[in-house]
């Protein structure tokens, strides 16, 4: 299994999503908990046991993992071409923090408020979500917006 160091964010692979959060370290990850069904449920912001947050998976993965074995910076990739270098990632403890002041929050979304909405804010500040951005441009690829519409009808 993978590694993963305090203040990392952490994901799960389930059927047709990846489940994110943030490694707090002690075998506790910092997430979006949801006792139920993870589409029909609201979520809490919890701390839970690695084991709780893995809820079967066999692999954690680590986006932001450093040392030798992450030489390719997924996150880092992320950041840079998603915000350049406006985005400086928080200190792992500052990530921490940051995700502990969510404890008990409510109000997820899954458009809008995500569990990787969530890790990603902790991390730098910004709330992105790359699932929903990936079905938001595939839906924009069936359903051109309204000027674009316009454009081809007048063709």
């Amino acid at each position: 299994m993978t590694t993963a160091n305090t203040g990392d964010i952490v994901y799960v692979k389930r059927r047709g999503y990846r489940h994110f959060g943030i490694y707090a370290g002690n075998q506790q990850v910092i997430h979006y908990y949801k006792e139920r069904n993870p589409l029909l449920c609201d979520g809490i912001i919890s701390e839970t046991s690695l084991a709780e947050f893995m809820s079967g998976s066999d692999t954690l993965y680590v986006l932001n993992g450093i040392g030798p074995a992450a030489k390719n910076n997924l996150f880092d990739w992320i950041v840079k071409r998603v915000f350049g270098n406006e985005i400086q990632p928080f200190s792992p403890q500052e990530t921490i923090e940051r995700a502990r002041s969510k404890l008990g929050e409510q109000g997820y979304d899954l458009l809008l408020n995500n569990c990787e909405h969530f890790a990603f804010w902790c991390k730098t500040g910004v709330a992105k979500s790359s699932q929903v951005d990936d079905i938001l441009a595939c839906f924009l690829l069936l359903v051109p917006p309204p000027q674009d519409r316009q454009k081809e009808e007048n063709l």
